[in-house]
């Protein structure tokens, strides 16, 4: 029985992806990439469109959309729906969480993408849809939580 379970798993891991299906690295990239599309973008509170302007969370509801993956719309649910990762197992790709009215506590309120290097892209009120560093210490005082999508 344990020999006809490995021998069906290592099928299933060596078999070639079904047509359309991308792995987590690619998934990851796309987020990545769409990131760029949206810099400059500007800030709209409930915003949702980047001819208009978008908010934090609109800004990643929908890069993470255009790369087939579905986030709930604020930040707060975006929060909850995500999984916690330790500092160091952060990839780009990843959401970065802040408390940007109460630092120091853990209220949620604003959301980016980690980009790499210590960078994350987010629409921030004063400048629209840019890329900051994690450790601004702006930032850095009101980073609650580095956390992964689901599906990663």
């Amino acid at each position: 029985m344990h020999r006809t379970f490995t021998l069906i798993l290592a099928a299933a891991l060596s078999a070639p992806a079904a047509a359309g299906a991308k792995s987590i690295a690619q998934a990851r990239a796309e987020v990545v990439d769409a990131t760029m599309v949206y810099l400059n973008t500007p800030y709209l509170w409930g915003g949702m469109h980047p001819d208009t302007g978008m908010d934090c969370s609109a800004f990643a509801k929908l890069v993470y959309g255009r790369a087939g993956l579905e986030l709930p719309r604020v930040s707060r649910d975006q929060f909850a729906a995500s999984l916690r990762l330790p500092p160091a197992g952060v990839l780009p790709g990843d959401l970065v969480f802040f408390a940007m009215k109460n630092p120091g506590t853990a209220r949620v309120d604003h959301v980016g993408i980690y980009v790499g290097k210590g960078f994350f892209v987010h629409a921030s009120f004063t400048n629209g849809v840019h890329i900051d560093s994690v450790q601004n210490p702006y930032y850095y005082q009101r980073l609650v939580s580095v956390r992964k999508y689901r599906g990663f």
